[in-house]
C-alpha cells in the first residue's frame, strides 16, 4: 500500500504544472462577481448550504493546483491508506455488516460504513460510487458545482491578484462566500472538529449495538497535530504545527502563535465531545451499552473541563466554561439520580445546542490569554507521531 501511495504521489506531482496553469486560468475566469457587500453576515450566522453532497465531490486531484504537498501528506496517511481497506480486510467488518443486515458485497460500496471509511461520490453516469479513503472533501466538505467553494477560495481579487494583494474587505467577502458554499476551513475550529467527531465517535445506536468499537478517547490535538497534519501553505519546507494561514501576520497581524491555537483546539475538542455525546444520547432508544458510553463521555468531558481545568486555574477566568458547567451539571445530576430515560431526549438535545454555542464562542479566541492552561499538563505535549515531511526535509521541531 505504501509503495502504491508513493507511485500515486509521484504521478500526481508530475501533472501539477499543467493542472496549475489550467487551474489559475479557471480561477481567474471564475472570478466573475464575488460580491463585496457591506452587510456581510456575522460568522456565527453563516450556515453552510452544502454538506459533503456526493454530486459535488470533486476529488483530491483538483486540490493539486495549489496543494501538492498537502495531497502527498494525505496519500501517506491512514485516512488514505487504511480507512477504506478496513471495510474489506478487517474480520469485524463482515461481523458488523451481518448484524446490521448489510450484504457483504455492499459493505465497501453503498452501506452506511462508507460514510466514514470512504468519501461517497457520484460518478459521471450519475451512479453512486466512492473515493477509496477519507479524502480532502470528507473533512473540508464537497467543493464542486457552479456555486461551490472550489472556484472561490483562492481568488484574491481582480484577474491575476496574488494572496499578498488581497484587501481585508475582499478577504472577508471571500471567506463568507466560501463558508456559505459549505467550506470547512482550517480557521473554523468548531466546524472542523465537529466533522472529526462525526466519525470518531460512533453516534449510530444500531451500529454501536452491532458491535462497532469506539476505540480510545478521541483527543483532537493529538490527532490533528499527528499524521493528518498538512500545513505547508506558507512554507513548503515545514509541516507547521497549526494551520499556517491562521498564524499569518499578513492577514491577522502579529500575536497569533501555535501554542495559543493548541490551547483553543484542546478546549473546543472537549466541548464538541460533550455536544456530540449529548446529541447521541438524545437519539438513544434504550438503556444499553450505547447510552452508557455516551453518558460516560459526557461525564469525562465535564470532569476535565469543570474540575481539571476550571477549578485548577488561579487567575484566568473562562466564562464560557463556567456557562458549560451551568448547562451540563443539571443533566449529569439527573442521570445520576434517575438514570438514562429516552423520554428525556429534549433535555439532552437542548443541552447539546447550548454547548454548541459555547464551543463556537470559545473557538473565536486566539489563545494568547490562556497561558495558565500550559501549567496544568492537559494538552498533549508531543512529539506527535508519523508527521509527513517532504523527502530530504527533517521532521519538524514543533516549536511553539
Amino acid at each position: 500500500m505504501r509503495e502504491s501511495s508513493c507511485r500515486t504521489a509521484t504521478y500526481l506531482t508530475g501533472v501539477v504544472s499543467a493542472l496549475t496553469l489550467c487551474g489559475v486560468a479557471w480561477l481567474n475566469w471564475q472570478w466573475a462577481d464575488l460580491a463585496l457587500a457591506d452587510d456581510l453576515p456575522a460568522p456565527e450566522a453563516i450556515v453552510p448550504s452544502q454538506s459533503a453532497t456526493p454530486s459535488r465531490v470533486e476529488g483530491h486531484e483538483k486540490c493539486l493546483d495549489c496543494h501538492q504537498l498537502e495531497v502527498q501528506a494525505w496519500l501517506a496517511s491512514k485516512h488514505a491508506t487504511r480507512a477504506f481497506d478496513l471495510l474489506r480486510t478487517a474480520p469485524t467488518a463482515r461481523e458488523y455488516a451481518e448484524n446490521l443486515g448489510i450484504r457483504p458485497t455492499d459493505i465497501a460500496r453503498k452501506s452506511l460504513c462508507v460514510t466514514c471509511h470512504a468519501t461517497p461520490r457520484q460518478g459521471h453516469a450519475g451512479n453512486a460510487t466512492v473515493i477509496a479513503g477519507v479524502s480532502c472533501e470528507a473533512c473540508h466538505n464537497a467543493a464542486g458545482g457552479e456555486d461551490g467553494w472550489l472556484n472561490l477560495h483562492a481568488v484574491y481579487g481582480p484577474r491575476g491578484a496574488r494572496r499578498t494583494d488581497e484587501s481585508a474587505r475582499h478577504r472577508a467577502a471571500r471567506v463568507a462566500k466560501c463558508e456559505q458554499a459549505g467550506q470547512l476551513r482550517s480557521a473554523n475550529a468548531y466546524q472542523l472538529i465537529k466533522r472529526c467527531f462525526a466519525c470518531h465517535v460512533v453516534g449510530d445506536e444500531a451500529l454501536a449495538e452491532a458491535g462497532h468499537e469506539h476505540g480510545d478517547r478521541f483527543e483532537v490535538v493529538e490527532k490533528m497535530m499527528g499524521e493528518v497534519r498538512h500545513n505547508f501553505f506558507l512554507d513548503a519546507r515545514e509541516n507547521a504545527l497549526t494551520a499556517t494561514l491562521w498564524t499569518d501576520a499578513l492577514q491577522h497581524g502579529p500575536g497569533r502563535t501555535a501554542t495559543g491555537r493548541l490551547r483553543v483546539l484542546f478546549v473546543v475538542g472537549q466541548l464538541v465531545d460533550a455536544e456530540t455525546s449529548l446529541r447521541s444520547l438524545a437519539r438513544a432508544t434504550d438503556e444499553n451499552d450505547f447510552s452508557d458510553l455516551m453518558v460516560e463521555r459526557i461525564e469525562d468531558a465535564f470532569g476535565l473541563l469543570a474540575e481539571d481545568l476550571l477549578e485548577e486555574l488561579e487567575t484566568t477566568r473562562l466564562p464560557e466554561i463556567e456557562r458549560f458547567v451551568e448547562v451540563v451539571e443539571p443533566v449529569i445530576e439527573k442521570l445520576d439520580d434517575d438514570g438514562f430515560d429516552p423520554a428525556d431526549h429534549q433535555l439532552y438535545l437542548q443541552a447539546a445546542e447550548q454547548v454548541a454555542n459555547i464551543a463556537k464562542a470559545f473557538a473565536k479566541r486566539d489563545g494568547s490569554a490562556l497561558t495558565e492552561i500550559d501549567g496544568l499538563d492537559l494538552i498533549p505535549p508531543g512529539p506527535f507521531d508519523a508527521i509527513y515531511q517532504p523527502a530530504g526535509v527533517a521532521q519538524p521541531a514543533d516549536q511553539r
